[in-house]
């Protein structure tokens, strides 16, 4: 295992490292990336380890005949296997990848992991490896596997076979079968620090606004690299998020700003900002408004948010207190939802302004 190829996670990439070398490493293991903090990345440099790459295997462990992954395919009765090239091509360029990075390769964005691929996973598992070693399985968003591939899934993690290792790669346990869930070791990946992700960055591309990409990134590693050929205007949620709290704070005494905040609206859902930036938007809201609670908590030792434009995150926090801390994340929650399931992006925006006006002037006491 590179342990300089693996960024940030410092907490759990030596343990896992010395758990492979005394070979106590678990045959079953997931690795919760919520937000694109290098989850693929990780589970290819652990898959190194433990077939032996560099030690009974020379060429790139992408290529090694005992790696197999498994990952959300577009069509009924598709598996991975359909799709592999497109996969190794995708990964090979950039192993940190998130879903839409893979969704887009396809007309069909409802990407599932079936029954018919675990039924293949199944098979391969108990066969005899080609090097005579070790056999890893890397099953890349799991959230995505229906209940009867889980079902058949849990069958395999409860006995599986000897020198044969799974690792599965989830956005979120909520999604997974608890009985799954038990028979796995744990791991939450951290969100990538600064440091980390502009010394990898830089390697990518130079002369750019290493900080505006980064602390819109909230940590993903993922997204930081998505934004290195979009435009700074189009990445920068902290003034998008500061502008609608600005708007929202004025509406209730100015009528002009109710305009404004309207104009807002037309803004976040324009043609040139896809569904996809929408999302990320909603999501630097949850991240925002769980720093300002943090300090409203006085657990700002807890925070993160560092300022692109020099706002005060110290301002909002007054304003994020019990009466109304619960109803403003479920808002961001349910936008979130509506604006994956293709829902009218200003009926949604619009609802989300409003909402937020009464709930942000909402008063502690």
């Amino acid at each position: 295992m590179n342990l300089q190829k693996i960024l940030g996670q410092q907490h759990i990439k030596e343990k896992m490292h010395n758990s492979i070398v005394k070979s106590n490493f678990p045959q079953s293991k997931i690795l919760v990336d919520k937000d694109g903090y290098g989850g693929l990345n990780l589970a290819v440099e652990i898959a190194k380890d433990l077939l032996g790459i560099g030690v009974t295997f020379n060429g790139d462990v992408l290529d090694h005949p005992d790696l197999y992954f498994s990952y959300p395919t577009f069509v009924d009765k598709q598996t991975s296997q359909d799709l592999v090239d497109s996969w190794l091509d995708l990964i090979k360029k950039n192993i940190f990848i998130d879903f839409n990075d893979w969704k887009n390769t396809s007309t069909n964005n409802q990407g599932k992991i079936r029954k018919a691929e675990i039924d293949i996973i199944f098979s391969k598992a108990h066969l005899k490896s080609f090097s005579g070693g070790a056999k890893v399985f890397i099953l890349w968003n799991m959230q995505k596997i229906d209940v009867y591939g889980q079902n058949k899934l849990l069958k395999l993690l409860e006995e599986p076979p000897e020198n044969t290792y799974f690792l599965l790669i989830t956005g979120s346990l909520d999604h997974l079968l608890p009985t799954i869930i038990s028979r796995c070791q744990i791991s939450n990946l951290n969100p990538i620090n600064f440091e980390d992700q502009k010394k990898y960055l830089k390697d990518l591309k130079e002369e750019i606004d290493y900080d505006l990409i980064i602390k819109s990134s909230m940590g993903s590693i993922s997204r930081s690299i998505k934004y290195l050929n979009i435009d700074a205007e189009l990445i920068s949620h902290e003034k998008n998020f500061v502008d609608c709290l600005r708007f929202a704070f004025l509406a209730k005494k100015n009528k002009k700003a109710i305009l404004d905040l309207t104009k807002w609206v037309e803004m976040i859902t324009s043609k040139s900002n896809s569904r996809e930036f929408q999302g990320e938007f909603l999501s630097y809201c949850s991240y925002m408004i769980r720093e300002a609670m943090l300090i409203s908590y006085k657990s700002k030792n807890l925070t993160s948010f560092v300022s692109g434009s020099n706002f005060k995150i110290e301002k909002l926090s007054p304003f994020i207190h019990s009466k109304n801390l619960i109803q403003i994340v479920d808002l961001i929650e349910d936008s979130h939802y509506s604006i994956a399931r293709n829902v009218n992006a200003k009926i949604v925006f619009k609802n989300f302004a409003i909402k937020l006006t009464k709930l942000i002037n909402t008063a502690e006491d």
